[in-house]
């Protein structure tokens, strides 16, 4: 997601700085530091994020490519699962 997004905003990074940005934003939003992101710290990184949002949806990165990989379109996941 983060490549569609930069590609889409021809923004041309290394690896590095990728990896760096990624690294970066799961340690602010993994707040107990267990490696892993649970719904609620998700939760506080939103709303301190508001804007992330809008990067993270269907719509959104459907528009920013058109080799939208089917199967995250037609999961069978229904929004009452998640």
């Amino acid at each position: 997601m983060v490549l569609a997004i930069l590609n889409e905003s021809d923004l041309l990074l290394s690896d590095d700085a990728v990896e760096q940005i990624v690294d970066q934003t799961f340690k602010q939003a993994d707040l107990n530091s267990d490696g892993k992101i649970d719904p609620d710290e998700w939760k506080a990184f939103a709303s301190k994020n508001p804007a992330l949002l809008k990067n993270m949806t269907l719509p959104y990165l459907k528009d920013i490519t058109m080799a939208f990989p089917s199967f995250v379109i037609n999961s069978g996941v229904d929004d009452e699962e998640l």
